[in-house]
């Protein structure tokens, strides 16, 4: 067991710290690491090699609207048939006709691109292929594959290298960044992949290029596939830079990914002013509203925690933000309650931080979620909320038991919306908050009111936060409570902090209610429950009292 615990150990170090971004807090450099359409091929070529259809129109789609042309696109899904097959590839090709005609059913018509220019060999088609392969890979040596078959040679350099790469449509780096995408989310092709790192290199692909090629297919295929692939670069390029950077009031944020099951989770994480190596810190982790990124509210909070001397994590949960997972925008309980364990995971065996000295940060949602994950997480010594809201309950019910009366007929509605879905249909999403202020019905109550301001306004907003998620997820919502064993997180202390003016605060006094350990609610007075998200009024009396909490319990 303890074998096993060391090794889970090491792999979170190094894949943390080959996949630190070079991102700082509230920006997104790192995805100017390519520009619109390099970064699109990468999901294309990862969901057409797996082979999941549902997964590639969706990439299909993004990709046409950051403007890939059509022709571009088949291109990629022609190379790749000599890498993940003709069933895959054609399958690919037909999904990309249909998505292609939908949209222009809808009125959208998307640029259809430059056709290849004809091809011409000098020599002959092996010749013309053996100059593209000596400058791919840099040498004119061939594998023992090709010496105990040499008619794949052939193959390879008449057709891969001479038909296919002498099409002009995509640039030699376009088709590494396709071939190196596509070979790192199949198995049993570790040697190709690793021979087509160095390919990419050699042509011009940079360092951060690949590495964001590896955090794209951790994120939409898989953990365990970009950590392959994460290690190997290690590996190619026998660096350990440090890929933090330096955020506000001298808190220094890194980027890192980690493990719940198959899903990558992407956090932020933030080392207060004069991080000292060798010693060992207090952390708090931190899980955002319903809705939210860890770039908003969690961020704020995040920042300001470790302005007060924590290390702290704010991250995205699975198939929201930056973190992966299919369908995108799923709300999961069970999957969010495992984030936050998930979490704690990562933070236990960080160098820097004491793994008996974590504590846990819920808001609004997350605040739900923090306490039901609490319940039963030993790890977690000190349990804080501002505005929590038990998410469950809030879709059974509506906002003060104004929805209560319609649970069947909701529930109905995602069993029919299932079957249009298991019949091939779109996936369906609803959102969680007003899109418009035309959209605000006369009564509706402030957080709802609240919620446009804060996420669809300058205010809050952030592009990874799109203001939906799958309506089928009511069914697995409605059956979750957060509150039901509240009473076990004791003799752990419990600290709950509302704005006292909130329509939502009786979920904090529900929970305060049903505590039996150390407990407090503390009131924010003039404050609503959206207030307590960034208000500069509001949220400095909250981290001052979150600081002193756990300075008092996390010591």
């Amino acid at each position: 067991m303890m074998m096993k615990f060391q090794r889970i150990k090491i792999m979170m170090l190094l894949f943390s710290a080959a996949w630190s971004s070079t991102t700082a807090y509230g920006q997104h450099n790192d995805e100017n690491i390519f520009n619109a359409k390099d970064e699109s091929i990468v999901p294309i070529a990862a969901h057409m090699a797996t082979g999941d259809l549902n997964v590639l129109k969706e990439a299909l789609i993004q990709g046409l609207d950051k403007g890939i042309s059509v022709s571009e696109i088949k291109e990629v899904l022609v190379q790749l048939y000599a890498y993940a097959g003709f069933p895959r590839s054609l399958n690919a090709i037909s999904t990309l006709e249909n998505v292609v005609k939908e949209r222009r059913e809808k009125g959208v018509y998307d640029v259809e691109g430059r056709v290849s220019s004809a091809l011409t060999f000098k020599s002959s088609r092996y010749e013309y292929g053996k100059d593209v392969q000596t400058k791919l890979t840099g040498s004119t040596a061939i594998g023992p594959p090709q010496k105990f078959m040499p008619v794949i040679d052939t193959f390879l350099k008449e057709h891969l290298f001479a038909d296919i790469f002498g099409r002009d449509v995509l640039d030699y780096k376009a088709r590494e960044i396709a071939t190196i995408s596509a070979l790192a989310s199949i198995s049993g092709v570790t040697g190709q992949l690793r021979s087509h790192l160095n390919v990419g290199r050699n042509i011009g692909l940079t360092e951060p290029q690949l590495r964001r090629i590896a955090f794209l297919i951790a994120t939409k295929i898989g953990w365990q596939q970009g950590r392959t692939m994460s290690l190997y670069l290690d590996t190619i390029f026998k660096t350990e830079t440090s890929r933090a950077v330096a955020g506000n009031n001298d808190v220094i944020v890194e980027k890192v990914v980690f493990p719940n099951r198959t899903i990558t989770v992407v956090g932020n994480l933030f080392y207060p002013k004069n991080f000292q190596k060798g010693r060992k810190y207090a952390a708090i982790l931190i899980g955002h509203p319903a809705g939210g990124v860890k770039e908003q509210t969690a961020g704020i909070y995040a920042q300001k925690l470790a302005e007060q001397g924590f290390i702290t994590l704010a991250f995205d949960a699975s198939y929201q933000g930056e973190s992966g997972g299919e369908p995108r925008f799923l709300e999961d309980p069970a999957i969010r309650v495992e984030d936050f364990r998930a979490a704690t995971d990562f933070l236990s065996v960080h160098a820097a931080i004491d793994p008996n000295r974590i504590g846990v940060l819920g808001i609004c949602a997350g605040g739900g979620f923090a306490i039901k994950a609490a319940e039963t997480e030993h790890r977690l010594k000190a349990i804080a909320t501002v505005s929590m809201v038990d998410l469950g309950q809030l879709r059974r019910e509506g906002l003060a038991e104004v929805l209560k009366p319609q649970i069947q007929q909701r529930l109905d509605s995602v069993a029919k919306q299932r079957i249009r879905e298991a019949n091939g249909e779109p996936v369906k999403y609803v959102n969680y908050v007003f899109n418009s202020p035309a959209e605000i019905p006369a009564g509706a109550t402030g957080m709802y009111r609240e919620g446009y301001d804060y996420y669809r306004t300058p205010r809050g907003q952030h592009p990874n936060s799109q203001n939906k998620y799958v309506f089928t997820s009511l069914d697995k919502l409605m059956n979750f409570t957060a509150l039901d064993h509240v009473e076990m997180i004791a003799p752990r202390p419990l600290l709950l902090i509302v704005g006292k003016d909130a329509d939502s605060r009786y979920f904090s006094d529900n929970a305060y209610q049903k505590a039996t350990g150390p407990k407090e609610l503390f009131e924010v007075t003039g404050a609503s429950h959206i207030d307590m998200y960034d208000r500069p009024e509001y949220v400095p009396q909250a981290v001052k009292k979150l600081s002193d909490f756990f300075n008092e319990h996390l010591l």
